[in-house]
C-alpha cells in the first residue's frame, strides 16, 4: 500500500538516497505521526544542510528523503539486532541495536557535512576558471550578461558541475527577462560560498562602471581566487597523502615479513 502511493514521490527524489526498498514505509510513518513536526530540531538541522546541497527548490523534499532513509535504516538495525538476539540469545545485541538507531541520526548527519565540504571546494576550484573566462569575453567586447552566458552554455557537460548547473538556473532565469541583480543574489543564495559571494557583490559593485573598471576588478579577484584554488589543491594533496600512509605502513610491513620469515624458519 505505502509503496503504491510513494512510488512517484520516491522516483522523483530518491536519487542519491540509501535504502529505497525501505522507503514507502519510512515515508509513510512521517506522514502518519507527523514525524517531521515532531521530530522538530531534527528536521531543522538537516532541512538547512539539504538548502545548502539542493536549494530552496527540493530543499524540504530532500530533508523528507533523508529523514525516511534514517528510519529505514534504524527500522532494519532493530529488526536484525532482535533476530540476532534471538538466534544467540543475548540480550546484549538488542542494546547495541538500539544505541546503534540513537547514534545514525548523527552519523548520516556528518556525512551530509562531508557532502557539503565537498561541493564547496567544487566550487572554489571551479570559480577561478570561470570568471577568468568572463573577464576575458568583457574585455573583448562583450557585455557582461552576454559574457556569462557564453560562458555557460559553451561549457561541456555542465551537468557535472556544482557551479554550472546553478549557473545554467541563472543563464535561464535571464533570458526570461529576470533583473540581472536579482539573479545573480539568488545565485549567491543558491550556492551560499563565501567566495561566490564576493563575486556576486564585486559584479554588482562595478556593473555600472563601465567595463574597463569592471575587467579591473574581475581580472584582481580572479588572481585572489587563484592563490585560494592553489592553497585549496595543496590542501586536498596533503590529505590524499596522509591517507595513503597507513597502506604504505602496511605493505612495508608485509615485505619484511616476507625477506624476514626464510630468515626466522633457519633458526
Amino acid at each position: 500500500m505505502s509503496g503504491n502511493n510513494y512510488k512517484d514521490f520516491i522516483k522523483e527524489n530518491g536519487e542519491g538516497f540509501q535504502f529505497l526498498f525501505m522507503a514507502p514505509l519510512a515515508l509513510y510513518l512521517i506522514d502518519r505521526f507527523s514525524l517531521m513536526r515532531r521530530l522538530s530540531r531534527l528536521t531543522i538541522k538537516i532541512n538547512q544542510k539539504m538548502l545548502i546541497l539542493y536549494g530552496n527548490k527540493n530543499g524540504l523534499l530532500k530533508t523528507k528523503m533523508f529523514l525516511s532513509q534514517i528510519i529505514s535504516l534504524d527500522i532494519l538495525i532493530l529488526f536484525l539486532s532482535i533476530v540476532f538476539a534471538l538466534l544467540n540469545k543475548d540480550m546484549m545485541l538488542i542494546y547495541f541495536g538500539l544505541f546503534l538507531v540513537v547514534i545514525i541520526p548523527e552519523i548520516l548527519s556528518k556525512e551530509l557535512d562531508k557532502q557539503i565540504r565537498k561541493k564547496q571546494e567544487a566550487i572554489v576550484l571551479e570559480l577561478p576558471e570561470f570568471l577568468n573566462k568572463v573577464a576575458l569575453l568583457v574585455n573583448a567586447g562583450e557585455t557582461l550578461h552576454q559574457a556569462i552566458i557564453r560562458s555557460v552554455e559553451r561549457k561541456k557537460n555542465p551537468e557535472k558541475s556544482y557551479l554550472y548547473k546553478e549557473l545554467q538556473i541563472m543563464v535561464y532565469q535571464l533570458k526570461n527577462n529576470l533583473p540581472f541583480n536579482q539573479a545573480l543574489e539568488e545565485l549567491s543564495k543558491r550556492l551560499a560560498v563565501h567566495e561566490v559571494s564576493i563575486f556576486t557583490t564585486t559584479i554588482l559593485l562595478n556593473y555600472r562602471r563601465g567595463s574597463d573598471e569592471l575587467v579591473l576588478a574581475l581580472s584582481k579577484l580572479s588572481k585572489e581566487l587563484w592563490e585560494k584554488r592553489m592553497v585549496l589543491a595543496r590542501i586536498l594533496g596533503e590529505k590524499a597523502s596522509s591517507k595513503l600512509v597507513f597502506p604504505m605502513v602496511l605493505i612495508f610491513i608485509v615485505v619484511l615479513l616476507i625477506i624476514a620469515t626464510p630468515s626466522i624458519m633457519l633458526f
